[in-house]
């Protein structure tokens, strides 16, 4: 089968932490902190093989193109991949995926063969003391689909059944196999976003505003979030015009451009001073917009941060005490039915990530989708590989 794989050397920086056991399997907690000099291509790689007794192989009908994708290719002054997250290479790539069952094991029950699923990216084992916690994105144990698994730029992909969640509610609601998969690929960042938003952070009340830091997937899926919740007020903030618009679509009461105007001025001024219930971080910038963050966040306000810096941010503590505001650290989509309720949100319509959608690539167009991704002007691009 074709697929896209990455390939990276493995030269550690001088005081990098990584265990023995690490280094000895090249896993990197922190790809900037060992990976340099990426190289990718689309190549004929044997097929994932027949189904263990509780696996699943599915078709990949969609996988979307994600930020974190392109920091893999992206490399600092010293060559270090950018992404400031976990990889083993070489790799398939490709994490936001969805997928037609071709095969399964003969313990899985709950799916059948031609069903629609989508599929978590995060493989938490369950068992070690932050799974038993609840907190399945920081599993002691932790293994991604894409980063230090096979992932979803493929033709074919083997998943464990525990992390694949059905698609038929979508499927109902649009009426094709086509759409289905390609909104059911925007399940694990619309995810993403909902653990942030919900999980971690305990949501807003309803009649609340709420403020939106960056127009890619993350954020869109953001403010459509806070439509669905109830917010009273959105804003979304994005130095991009096709990034507003979208958000529009998505949402948003109201877009603004920061280099021409002040954040924290108009949310003051449309909520009559009264702030944001919430503010999402979604640019992965958080340099540049932690101030305005702390200028547009209300009295008892919440700040998810999940645009994803490995670059550090200051932060004004004086204004958080006097505000009684919170910040919340947040990192994936798994555990505490995230997948589930955002299925359920897509399939009553109570969102639509089909407006996020705004280009379509086969495999061997990876490396124009990568380009056009950089440029931070699209909203969702799917990688189809069946084209």
């Amino acid at each position: 089968m074709k697929a896209v794989v990455l390939e990276a050397e493995w030269s550690p920086r001088p005081g990098a932490r990584i265990s023995e056991a690490d280094h000895a399997r090249r896993w990197a907690a922190i790809a900037n902190d060992a990976y340099r000099n990426p190289t990718v291509d689309v190549r004929e790689v044997p097929d994932p093989g027949a189904p263990g007794p509780s696996e699943l192989v599915l078709e990949v009908g969609a996988c979307g193109l994600c930020g974190s994708d392109v920091h893999m290719f992206e490399t600092d002054d010293e060559g270090y991949l950018l992404l400031p997250y976990h990889l083993k290479t070489p790799v398939i790539t490709g994490h936001e995926f969805a997928g037609r069952i071709v095969a399964k094991g003969k313990d899985v029950h709950q799916f059948e063969v031609g069903g629609l699923v989508a599929v978590e990216e995060i493989q938490w084992c369950g068992k070690c003391r932050e799974c038993r916690g609840g907190y399945w994105n920081q599993c002691g144990y932790i293994e991604d689909l894409g980063f230090t698994l096979d992932g979803g730029f493929a033709q074919y992909v083997k998943v464990d059944s525990r992390f694949a969640w059905s698609l038929d509610g979508v499927l109902e609601r649009y009426g094709d196999e086509d759409t289905a998969l390609e909104v059911g690929a925007l399940t694990e960042p619309t995810s993403v976003a909902y653990e942030g938003m919900f999980t971690r952070a305990g949501g807003f009340k309803p009649g609340g505003s709420v403020v939106v830091f960056g127009g890619g997937p993350i954020g869109l899926a953001s403010v459509a979030l806070a439509a669905a919740a109830g917010a009273a007020q959105i804003f979304a903030i994005d130095p991009l015009p096709g990034r507003r618009e979208l958000a529009g679509k998505m949402g948003a009461t109201r877009v603004i451009d920061p280099s021409s105007e002040d954040p924290g001025d108009v949310v003051r001024t449309a909520t009559k001073g009264d702030g944001a219930a919430m503010v999402v971080e979604a640019s992965g910038n958080s340099k540049a917009v932690m101030g305005p963050i702390e200028d547009t966040l209300g009295v008892g306000g919440k700040v998810v941060i999940a645009g994803m810096d490995a670059q550090p941010a200051t932060m004004n503590l004086i204004r958080y005490m006097l505000k009684a505001g919170s910040v919340y650290g947040t990192v994936g989509h798994s555990g505490s039915w995230n997948f589930p309720n955002v299925i359920n949100l897509m399939a009553a319509g109570r969102i639509n990530m089909e407006n996020a959608i705004t280009r379509r690539f086969p495999l061997a167009g990876l490396v124009e989708a990568i380009d056009e991704t950089k440029a931070r002007g699209n909203g969702k691009i799917l990688v189809k590989p069946q084209l």
